[in-house]
């Protein structure tokens, strides 16, 4: 690895400074699911919860939409910026929402036609006694609402206004945990618990409008676009659409085969255990997000300089994605109990495992995405996630075939297996040449084999003094410690490690140099004025 720069020192303050917002946002999201599910699980029971996640699954591919064209919004703004075009910036965002509100309008009409047909052949016996065209109109609406919050965070992310996302992100979940648990409480049958998560994200996105409004005017007057702009993010489009999409099926394919081989009520126990791994994960990918717009203004830098931050980028990924899991993993069957309840946890514990494994092993792929995305070569990126997709359904199929229910997530974690070392040999032909495997193994490899070492070892540990969160709070940070001091331990045995380690270590002390420097600037700002 080569020497930092001295110029970079603020653009890496900044950097740490737009994960902590990315991260604030997230937090808020993680309250607001921790916050309901127990509540909807009382009031409407497995059962009813497991009928709505099927549902919600089959509408889920229209979150191709908004995932696709925020994507491509980050990558095009960022890029824009980064070459001093501020106009052509804000041309691309009204472009990117043209585009969402005509493919959200077919979207909302095939799922409302084709719904309940397809629930009607996935589910057949175990379907629930309400109107299923109700329950589609319903999330067909919410759905595409939510496309609109894809696409304006992406505005938000590709000027790295993260102060805003974070903003946007407080009242959405505000929003969430209000209108998801009145709407359930009011009227606690499947269509009150669908209405009132369809509500959520429609009030989310008017308040992403809200916050967003300033972001289209220019002295006053609304910015146009031009056909430039529509060429531009289809270009991109077009890659992400194919990885986006496979990814999509691969992600829901365990609920498609749960809904035609056990009841429903299997399946909602797999809502819960996923909607804990997924808000888990989020977080990774939040402080992960902000390197893609990164990425995207380093396209012109030296192959050097990107190749060393993708190397530091990588480990603090896979090293902060197995902090924050392997301890979920861990203390798997209390947080069930302490959260959902016993019943839940019982059957839950093992696939809870399951779950965050595969969690783990996938924060070894992130950076790879968001890089290719951000240079703009998005092919290696889709063929990589389609063949990752493809691995998932057939694996997922096959393991609760012949296993059951419970062996639902394992499809998932024997495909992100594989994913990872493919991602690392594409990174390699494609982008880093130099790329070695000592620093593959650094790098991305050492930190997710910490944890998984960490989980196998801890699965016959015995948790029967933690009875409430204060409790199991303390176990949380005390796994979260013994996790942290594992990486850099093993990171110290290698020698990609150990510069990874001394970087980190310069670039936190310069910023909060920074930080004290700015501070006393102000005081004595202030201290004149008072003269």
């Amino acid at each position: 690895m080569s020497d930092e720069r001295p110029e970079s020192h603020g653009r890496r303050s900044n950097l740490l400074g737009n994960s902590g917002w990315n991260f604030a946002g997230f937090l808020f999201a993680l309250i607001a699911n921790l916050a309901t599910v127990p509540f909807v699980v009382r009031w409407i029971g497995l059962q009813a919860l497991g009928s709505a996640g099927i549902v919600i699954a089959i509408a889920a591919p229209v979150t191709l939409i908004g995932t696709v064209l925020g994507q491509a919004v980050v990558r095009e703004i960022s890029a824009r910026i980064g070459r001093g075009e501020e106009h052509a910036a804000a041309r691309i965002a009204i472009v990117g929402l043209k585009i969402c509100l005509i493919a959200s309008a077919v979207a909302w009409l095939g799922i409302v036609l084709a719904g309940p047909w397809i629930m009607t052949g996935i589910a057949g016996a175990s379907l629930p006694s309400q109107n299923l065209t109700v329950s589609f109109l319903i999330v067909a609406t919410g759905t595409v609402a939510q496309q609109f919050s894809f696409v304006l965070q992406g505005i938000c992310v590709g000027k790295q206004n993260f102060r805003l996302v974070a903003k946007a992100s407080a009242w959405s979940s505000f929003a969430t945990i209000i209108v998801t648990l009145g709407c359930t409480w009011s009227f606690p049958v499947l269509n009150g618990y669908l209405l009132g998560f369809a509500g959520s994200l429609v009030f989310s996105t008017a308040g992403w409008i809200w916050v967003t409004s300033s972001e289209f005017r220019e002295s006053g007057r609304l910015i146009s676009s031009s056909p430039d702009e529509l060429k531009s993010l289809l270009h991109f489009g077009k890659w992400q659409s194919l990885s986006q999409l496979a990814g999509i099926f691969g992600n829901q394919i365990d609920r498609y085969v749960l809904a035609s081989l056990a009841p429903s009520a299997v399946v909602g126990q797999y809502n819960v255990c996923n909607r804990l791994q997924e808000a888990a994960y989020i977080a990774v990918i939040r402080i992960c997000e902000v390197l893609f717009p990164r990425f995207g203004n380093m396209s012109n830098s030296r192959e050097e300089e990107r190749h060393d931050f993708f190397m530091l980028a990588s480990w603090g990924n896979s090293a902060f994605g197995a902090i924050v899991l392997s301890p979920i993993a861990v203390l798997s069957r209390p947080l069930l109990t302490v959260w959902v309840g016993e019943e839940t946890a019982a059957g839950g514990t093992h696939l809870l495992q399951i779950l965050i494994l595969g969690g783990i092993v996938g924060c070894g792929s992130n950076v790879f995405q968001y890089y290719a995305m951000g240079m703009g070569r998005n092919a290696p990126a889709a063929y990589t996630s389609l063949a990752y997709s493809v691995m998932t359904v057939v694996f997922s199929f096959v393991s609760i075939w012949f296993y059951g229910p419970y062996a639902a997530g394992a499809g998932l974690l024997a495909a992100s297996v594989v994913r990872v070392p493919l991602a690392l040999l594409v990174t390699r032909n494609c982008f880093f040449r130099t790329f070695s495997a000592e620093q593959m193994f650094a790098c991305t490899v050492a930190p997710i084999l910490v944890g998984i070492c960490i989980v196998v070892g801890s699965l016959g540990l015995n948790f029967t003094w933690i009875n409430g969160w204060l409790s199991l709070a303390f176990a949380y940070v005390c796994s979260v410690c013994v996790v942290s001091a594992a990486i850099a331990a093993v990171a110290m045995t290698t020698k990609t490690g150990s510069l990874i380690l001394s970087r980190i270590y310069g670039s936190v002390r310069t910023a909060l140099s920074e930080r004290r420097l700015i501070g006393w600037n102000n005081h004595l700002v202030k201290r004149k004025r008072g003269f």
